[in-house]
């Protein structure tokens, strides 16, 4: 999930401040001519789906500035906060709507009402405004200070219970902003009460509990920062958050005329937000499912020109917007539970069709419809599982993950039944369960995932992972081409590994060529597809890993690209490595290119399969087993339809992503009523 259909918007009184960057706006006065011509290029600018203004004080200004806004089809906001902070009659305490003075608060909470009516003369769907100074601000914190803030607190909490009912006479959303929480230096810091995310949140839980549910919170990027708050704190706030304001801000170390929450524009030294830091905040929101607008808070001073300034925060937003971490950040709440979709129930059910209908299998797999051209448009997207039969079935920090079957064979049908992948890599077991829970699928809803579908047996696992003779890879689970035919699949897997520098045990790894080149000559034989893993590895510690290197690869596929009589049904699978162009350059065989471990990051895998499918003409999809199985706490399903994107319709990773992650919430459970399988 991204956040492209979160409506952007401009806090437009900072970003055109007045002639000269003068600032006039904020103080409610300037020049007509220059807010009207600014006004009306910004209300045609398509980037932007709101606007966010604040009071002006001449009435004939204010009539023009009301009328084009409600002809602009863009929605409105407006800013008390300006008039807060200028408290020009300096009739109000400063600490404002959080005085512990009933007078001043009462005639703080008239200044705001007045500041509706205007907004309403706007058309304003909300209204921001801010706690005011903290009353203990410069005094040492001790329990005589924190009483003080106590106090206010509750008058704050009063303050927002008289607007909130004059905000719901307007129909207009009440917004508390929270504000910098201060620092040792009092003149470029505001010191608001609502500085802590965690003190606003307790008030407008209060008020939410109290029926309020038009009032909430509008963060900005650069107070978060300044206040020393992160993405958390935003998944804090999450319940109550209305607006989130992409701004910068200038730390201690700044430029001082700059420093506190000045709405500088990005880029200013002594920035506290960054590309980075923008692309975790929204990360954060994307994972909360956060649907409210994304505005830009900047204020050009001196030279600098509003509409240079606008666009390049523009661009950093997008930018962030549209980062892979963004794009991939979960929903709120949402985790792929494997055995909600296949259940205990239906993993018995196996079971007890394996022992009652023992031919079941067989008949199921002879009867089955097949692909009457392996890859239509000349492109495959397989999933690989067979990975436990070499014992290997640890996932991340997780040693036998893979080794629970209910939990691997929910993942292995989620894919196949929801996605529209082309088919399944795997052994004997595995094929044989996922024919048995299709048997149960088409029972139920009369529809096969498994008609058209591409299955290709893994042969040779007998290179168990951490024995002394691993390299010697002897066929185990289809034994021979025969087999393969026999049970109506459509072509062999192989693996073949080899450690470049040379090792004791190369006799292991001519002997694993010779089968293989057996194998493939066999399958040729049959009319049957075969697929072939030259892997080049390294000796570890703890095993034999994969050499990625790109010249060990390409000696791995020349090797490869030679096995047997006939290689007009031979595919090569092979690891996206650097310098891959070269290494696609090294066989005229079709090539998938393999996921590799499981790294929790998925959406880099995807990357990966983009990256590599521009390497030639040759690459022509992936088998892939691990990193779209054990994707984190997303739906396998989603990964293998972003993949499926990629290879055949050759969409980008951010595009596929997108489009795929519609799937999440599709048959949660795989015998439901509403349960139906992919086209294939």
């Amino acid at each position: 999930m991204g956040l492209e259909k979160n409506p952007r918007s401009l806090v437009f009184y900072m970003a055109y401040p007045g002639p000269g960057n003068l600032d006039g706006a904020s103080r409610s006065l300037i020049d007509p001519d220059y807010l009207l011509r600014h006004l009306d290029a910004f209300l045609q600018d398509q980037r932007f789906q709101c606007v966010e203004v604040t009071s002006l004080k001449s009435r004939t200004l204010r009539q023009q500035v009301a009328q084009r806004l409600r002809n602009s089809g863009k929605r409105i906001a407006f800013h008390c906060q300006p008039v807060q902070w200028t408290n020009e009659e300096n009739l109000i305490d400063p600490a404002d709507l959080s005085s512990l003075s009933q007078i001043h608060r009462q005639r703080a909470i008239e200044r705001i009402i007045r500041l509706m009516d205007e907004a309403a003369e706007y058309s304003a769907e909300a209204v921001f405004l801010a706690s005011g100074r903290n009353p203990a601000s410069g005094q040492p914190y001790d329990s005589a200070s924190a009483a003080i803030e106590q106090q206010a607190e509750q008058a704050l909490l009063v303050s927002l219970r008289h607007l909130a009912v004059q905000a719901r006479q307007r129909k207009m959303k009440l917004i508390l902003s929270v504000g910098d929480r201060g620092s040792p230096d009092p003149g470029t810091w505001r010191h608001q009460l609502v500085g802590p995310v965690a003190r606003a949140v307790a008030l407008i839980e209060t008020l939410r509990g109290e029926g309020y549910d038009h009032v909430g919170l509008a963060l900005e990027s650069g107070v978060l920062r300044l206040n020393h708050e992160n993405a958390q704190a935003l998944a804090h706030a999450a319940p109550f958050l209305m607006w989130f304001h992409v701004s910068n801000a200038v730390g201690a170390e700044g430029e001082a005329q700059r420093r506190g929450a000045t709405y500088p524009r990005f880029g200013v030294p002594g920035s506290l937000v960054q590309a980075d830091d923008l692309t975790e905040f929204l990360r954060t929101l994307a994972e909360l499912s956060y649907t409210g607008p994304l505005s830009i808070a900047v204020r050009p001073v001196g030279r600098e020109v509003p509409g240079h300034v606008i666009s390049v925060a523009y661009a950093l937003l997008e930018q962030a917007a549209a980062d892979l971490e963004v794009i991939s950040a979960l929903p709120l709440g949402f985790a792929f539970r494997a055995r909600d979709f296949l259940t205990e129930e239906t993993f018995a059910e196996i079971t007890k069709l394996r022992v009652e209908k023992p031919e079941l299998i067989l008949e199921e797999l002879r009867n089955r419809r097949k692909r009457s051209v392996l890859a239509p448009d000349g492109r495959l997207v397989i999933l690989a599982a067979d990975h436990p039969a070499r014992g290997v079935t640890r996932v991340g920090t997780h040693p036998t993950a893979m080794g629970h079957r209910l939990d691997y064979l929910s993942r292995i049908v989620r894919c196949l039944m929801v996605s529209e992948i082309d088919g399944l890599m795997a052994t004997s077991d595995v094929i044989d369960d996922v024919v048995l829970v299709n048997y149960m699928v088409r029972q139920k809803t009369g529809r096969s995932f498994l008609e058209n579908r591409v299955l290709i047996g893994s042969m040779n696992r007998t290179g168990l992972a951490g024995t002394e003779h691993e390299m010697m890879d002897r066929p185990s689970s289809y034994m021979t081409g025969k087999r393969i035919k026999e049970m109506n699949l459509d072509g062999g897997k192989l693996l073949w590994r080899w450690v470049p520098g040379g090792e004791k045990n190369d006799r292991y790894a001519l002997e694993t060529l010779e089968r293989v080149a057996r194998a493939v000559e066999e399958l040729a034989d049959l009319g049957l597809a075969a697929f072939v893993e030259p892997l080049p590895v390294q000796k570890t510690e703890s095993g034999y890993r994969t050499d990625l290197h790109p010249d060990n690869i390409i000696k791995a596929v020349g090797i490869a690209s030679a096995l047997g009589y006939y290689s007009g049904r031979l595919w090569l699978k092979i690891p996206y490595c650097e310098d891959f162009a070269r290494v696609a350059k090294a066989t005229t065989l079709p090539v998938l290119l393999l996921g590799g471990e499981a790294t929790g990051k998925p959406v880099l895998t995807v990357l990966d399969m983009e990256r590599g499918l521009g390497a030639g003409p040759n690459i022509r999809g992936c088998l892939i087993g691990r990193n779209v199985l054990f994707c984190g706490e997303d739906d396998p399903a989603v990964i293998a339809q972003a993949i499926h994107y990629v290879v055949h319709q050759r969409l980008s990773t951010h595009e596929a992503i997108s489009r795929a992650a519609n799937l999440r919430h599709k048959c949660p459970s795989l015998l439901a009523p509403e349960a139906q399988p992919a086209a294939s």
